[in-house]
């Protein structure tokens, strides 16, 4: 008799009462449903170790769509896809976004056996390790296992734990203080709802009341906000808050109910002494602080640690089974970690995703790389790190391959990018990472506009392409080899750690230079009066672009001049972050899109406010579309020559205008 759950979902009434009667007689717990948002609120509901999944649903959530919340909702449940007219691209999608195979109708019955079996021996592995995974964190040196009973300590000894009382965890930056408060999430009663995590440090005072509901709000009432959160609330830095927030927080945590639990976190850096919380809120944790070490200080749990991060990096890359040489264990083995667990876990991930074989050498284990967390951007003044604008446009590369992690705005995948220099003549090339296919990063290949530039080619496409294309743009790079999955990282919202992995990277002048397309006359595209870009010929690249929406946005324009050079992009336009319209979220989601987008990666707008973060400027959101229009007007494969100004446009007007260049001045 098996104990495992399996939720077969499929339009066709014939084929779920098939397929459940099979299972059933095979001794599964078998559910239905027909549509993908069915499944998924049954899943919410009860957690399946397996579904059978078809290509093809009705309602507003293909299968594919389906999947994809699957993977970023319940990662330990195994997906299989099934159709009967479903092409080779499309099964090689739904593997690349994590399905664990394609099964085609009419189905065979041993091969389907076969494959539910495989699937559901891969979820338990996976559950093993998930069950695992956070207390590889906190085990393995005498330190942490004082850590792991003050941890259990905060729960009762039964089994389901309950937390019993808000905990606070402190350790300096990078130390696993989110791991440890998702172990505890883990053991208690609450494992399967949800554990929400609130960036204290953003958090304006209307990102607050929205969160936790209105200053007026009784939150001991049924139906206020904070009477609807459930799950286990992890607090990162609370001490940041202003103090009045800080009160009613505390407030908040001393009527929470039994539906919720709080967990703090706060930073501590070595030598400093971190900002105090209230009084009020100081009295919350009656228990005192769970002190992280740092890693330096975990002796041979260190060895274990890094054994998990690279199953668990392979997994999420496709690249399961990936292991360290020796002299790569021991490279890591030696180092002294000052960036903790989150430098350990950033340097596994991208030596896993730039090694090209199951066996990642020395030489792929890039250490300092991820040593430190990424600070907010600085918003004035110059980068004097940055590299010198580009004089004479001279061709360039970079000085060395380099590798960023990170989610898809829209895939809501992790994905990353590995950066690679190219000789003279090359151009921007995007690489599958996968196959190995390539696509010339140039207007004729752009195939959609739809929320994000994307180009393809055949089977082989690359999607939010514009903020990396916008920094190669500014920092003149004219051949390089950009090897990606599907989408390209969204990592903050912004372009400025894909600044900062060129400067890692280094640029460097090769020989030969590459001519400007130089504008003689006006191009127009669109109504001056309305909607419109225009081209003049200037001597250098200059963008004005000008917004006009109801607040909070505004009237507000954004000017860059490509003779103030780098530092003025970097400290200007890259820190601007992506941004959207609580109702055009819900129509992206509904198609599929702005799967990855996150409280930390997005501002999100709802009417008159901005409710998730304060901004950088007070016209970033023109600043924003200035980023994205030097991005997709670097898919001319030269340097431009113009002055561009933009009023109300987007990504499609960006290509016209682009296309419109080619047609008049290339060929």
């Amino acid at each position: 008799m098996h104990s495992e759950k399996i939720l077969v979902v499929d339009d066709e009434i014939n084929i779920l009462n098939s397929l459940r009667g099979i299972l059933s007689d095979e001794g599964y717990s078998v559910r239905t449903a027909q549509n993908g948002d069915d499944a998924l609120k049954m899943l919410q509901e009860q957690q399946s170790d397996l579904v059978l999944l078809d290509i093809w649903l009705p309602g507003r959530r293909d299968g594919l769509q389906t999947l994809r919340e699957i993977r970023r909702l319940y990662s330990s449940t195994e997906v299989v896809m099934i159709s009967g007219h479903a092409s080779i691209d499309t099964a090689v999608r739904a593997t690349k976004m994590g399905a664990f195979h394609f099964l085609e109708k009419p189905l065979s019955l041993s091969g389907m056996l076969e494959t539910v079996t495989a699937a559901l021996n891969h979820s338990a592995e996976k559950k093993k390790k998930g069950d695992s995974e956070s207390l590889v964190y906190i085990t393995g040196c005498p330190a942490m296992d004082r850590v792991k009973v003050r941890l259990q300590m905060a729960a009762s000894g039964s089994e389901p734990m309950l937390i019993v009382e808000p905990a606070l965890i402190t350790g300096g930056p990078g130390s696993g203080k989110e791991y440890s408060a998702r172990y505890l999430h883990s053991v208690s009663d609450r494992r399967n709802d949800t554990f929400i995590k609130v960036a204290c440090r953003r958090l304006t005072n209307t990102a607050f009341y929205g969160l936790f509901g209105a200053a007026d709000e009784d939150p001991k009432s049924d139906d206020s906000s904070f009477a609807k959160l459930t799950g286990t609330i992890f607090l990162e830095n609370p001490n940041l808050l202003e103090p009045a927030l800080q009160d009613r927080l505390a407030e908040l945590i001393s009527v929470k109910g039994e539906n919720k639990a709080f967990v703090a976190a706060v930073t501590v850096a070595p030598g400093e002494q971190a900002p105090k919380m209230s009084h009020a809120l100081e009295k919350c944790f009656p228990g005192g602080p769970i002190t992280l070490p740092p890693l330096c200080e975990r002796g041979a749990g260190v060895n274990e640690m890094i054994d998990n991060f690279v199953t668990s990096a392979g997994w999420d890359f496709g690249k399961t089974g990936i292991r360290l040489s020796p002299k790569a264990m021991e490279k890591m083995t030696t180092y002294s970690w000052p960036g903790n667990v989150k430098e350990l876990n950033s340097v596994v991930e991208n030596a896993v995703m730039a090694c090209p074989t199951l066996q990642i050498s020395e030489d792929e284990v890039n250490l300092g790389a991820g040593n430190s967390v990424p600070a907010e951007p600085v918003l004035g003044g110059a980068s004097t790190a940055a590299p010198s604008a580009r004089g004479g446009f001279t061709q360039k590369t970079i000085g060395k391959s380099v590798v960023l992690c990170g989610l898809g705005l829209h895939s809501g995948l992790k994905t990353g990018i590995i950066l690679a220099p190219l000789p003279a003549n090359s151009g921007i090339i995007f690489g599958d990472i996968s196959s190995g296919r390539q696509v010339k990063a140039h207007v004729d290949f752009v195939e959609s506009t739809e929320y994000a530039t994307k180009l393809q080619q055949g089977t082989v496409s690359f999607r939010t392409i514009e903020h990396l294309m916008a920094v190669l743009n500014a920092y003149g790079i004219t051949n390089a080899l950009i090897k990606v999955g599907e989408e390209v990282p969204i990592m903050d919202g912004s372009a400025v750690q894909l600044c900062d992995m060129i400067e890692k990277a280094g640029v460097v002048e090769q020989a030969g230079a590459v001519e400007p397309i130089v504008l003689k006359e006006q191009i127009l595209i669109g109504d001056i009066n309305k909607k419109y870009i225009l081209a003049e010929p200037c001597d250098r690249l200059v963008v004005e672009y000008r917004l006009d929406y109801p607040q909070p946005v505004g009237k507000q324009t954004a000017v860059f001049d490509g003779a103030e050079g780098v530092a003025s992009f970097k400290s200007g336009v890259a820190p601007a972050r992506t941004f959207g319209f609580v109702e055009h979220i819900k129509k992206f989601e509904g198609k599929g899109f702005a799967e990855g987008g996150k409280l930390s990666n997005f501002i999100l707008i709802d009417g008159e406010r901005v409710i998730n973060t304060t901004l950088r400027f007070d016209n970033e959101f023109s600043r924003h579309k200035t980023l994205d229009l030097m991005g997709d007007i670097y898919l001319l494969g030269r340097p431009l020559n113009a002055k561009i100004t933009a009023n109300m446009t987007g990504h499609t007007e960006n290509i016209l205008l682009a296309r419109r260049i080619v047609a008049d001045y290339v060929r």
